[in-house]
């Protein structure tokens, strides 16, 4: 907007009243007047500002003694008045910015949840752009394991290039189990590793750099390392990967770190680019991927030596196995409960195109309650011994793989809402799809879909 128009003053006010609401002001009209009424004055707000310049810090008591001793009583002004003079009191910001001390401003835990939304919406486009059924046999491990967002690349790019090669480097003792459904708590691992990972490799980059900064230059560059300078030598570039590594409790930092330096060949990056954008990748490519980052990674010199698994206690492991049972059967439900919601969604919708699961990427269970009578009856029945509450609904988030088979499919995020107790419930709840998040915006689906649903959706 142009500075003074009406647009911008509306926006304004409404702005400051928003903010009274907000803080749960007991008066936020009235305060919201008084606000205006300084800004009206501007002989008035310097004033204000020099007095309270003259207060001891952290003293709100004079503050407000000398602010009602000393300040005269300011009537509301007309509103075409506040109108052509809100605009003066921010030049007078402007100007005086210049002189003001310089002191670094620590970031709230709201900028780092910001962030943590952001490396979560590159991990839903990962999984996206990952052949559903490499993903759902193999690399779901490695990707939870050590796929971290941190690398040469794009921050999509560097989790599926972390994810293929520590699998193609680093492969499981044992054979695994067919999943398409990753476990909330182990995406949100390894997305807070990433976190930790992105953030040392900066501070470990640039000497000067505070952790606070590096976190609002991940924002603005939407996680893209490349953007800072350039390594003054490989080892340089090794360094700041290895403290990368370490931080994010990587299970290899050493190999990873030289991988990370030694993986932008001619090779990788026109492989990259040929199967670039937005597109799924192929298994072809994915098989030609793994074959020349394990190249790239053999050219460091370093050997790829395998762990043998750590002996435990035969109590620690029965304990192990009987919590794995427990939520592979939790697992099938939701799985099964899932595919039957896009399977009437497709009705509902008379959707033509072929639907088919690619994977769950986010289940909270904890929906609609705690319901302690309906808790009190389902211990009656003997059904639910182990839970403290009872919830009446789960919120799941799942990728979904339209027109299977034809080429350039992409994956398409999906909301559901199900029912904890019945299954015939099902029909009634939402299901839709939904929109990827977006770098910055701090919203992630779940939380988005549920304002949603309460506001103005209808079940589909």
């Amino acid at each position: 907007f142009r500075p003074g128009s009406a647009a911008t003053n509306g926006a304004l006010k409404l702005a400051l009243k928003c903010a009274m609401v907000a803080a749960k002001h007991p008066c936020p009209s009235e305060l919201a007047g008084v606000w205006l009424s300084l800004c009206s004055s501007l002989d008035t707000l310097e004033k204000a500002v020099s007095l309270l310049s003259a207060v001891r810090p952290n003293s709100p008591g004079d503050i407000l003694h000398t602010l009602a001793k000393q300040m005269p009583v300011v009537p509301c002004p007309a509103p075409d008045a506040i109108g052509s003079s809100l605009i003066r009191p921010w030049e007078l910001a402007a100007r005086r910015s210049k002189h003001a001390a310089k002191v670094t401003h620590q970031y709230s835990w709201s900028l780092r949840r910001v962030l943590l939304h952001t490396i979560h919406g590159f991990y839903l486009q990962a999984l996206a752009r990952m052949p559903g059924g490499e993903l759902r046999s193999r690399y779901h491990r490695s990707m939870l394991k050590a796929g971290h967002c941190y690398g040469p690349f794009d921050p999509v790019t560097n989790i599926i290039v972390n994810t293929i090669w520590y699998e193609a480097t680093f492969p499981p003792l044992s054979q695994l189990d067919e999943l398409d459904i990753l476990g909330t708590l182990n995406l949100m691992r390894i997305e807070a590793q990433s976190f930790y990972g992105l953030v040392s490799f900066l501070c470990t980059h640039d000497k000067d750099l505070n952790a606070d900064q590096a976190i609002r230059f991940l924002l603005d560059t939407d996680l893209n390392l490349a953007a800072t300078k350039q390594c003054s030598s490989v080892q340089e570039e090794q360094e700041a990967f290895r403290a990368a590594a370490t931080a994010a409790w990587h299970p290899r930092p050493d190999a990873q770190a030289a991988f990370l330096s030694s993986c932008k060949t001619p090779a990788v990056l026109s492989l990259l680019s040929d199967n670039g954008g937005q597109q799924q990748l192929s298994s072809q490519c994915v098989h030609q991927l793994a074959m020349l980052l394990s190249s790239a990674f053999r050219s460091t010199g370093m050997l790829a030596q395998q762990k043998r698994p750590v002996a435990i206690y035969e109590r620690r492991f029965h304990l192990t196995m009987d919590e794995g049972h427990i939520q592979r059967r939790a697992h099938r439900r939701i799985s099964r409960k899932v595919k039957a919601a896009l399977s009437r969604y497709e009705v509902q919708n008379s959707e033509q195109a072929c639907h088919q699961l690619h994977v769950v990427c986010g289940v909270n269970t904890y929906v609609s309650g705690p319901d302690e009578s309906m808790h009190s009856i389902m211990m009656q029945k003997k059904k639910d011994p182990v839970e403290d509450d009872y919830y009446h609904h789960t919120h799941a988030n799942f990728l979904v793989t339209r027109n299977v088979g034809s080429v350039g499919s992409v994956p398409v995020l999906f909301f559901a809402e199900l029912s904890n107790k019945n299954d015939d419930q099902d029909s009634q709840l939402l299901c839709c799809p939904v929109e990827f998040p977006l770098p910055g915006a701090g919203t992630s689906a779940l939380p988005f879909l549920r304002a949603r649903r309460d506001q103005d959706c209808t079940p589909c």
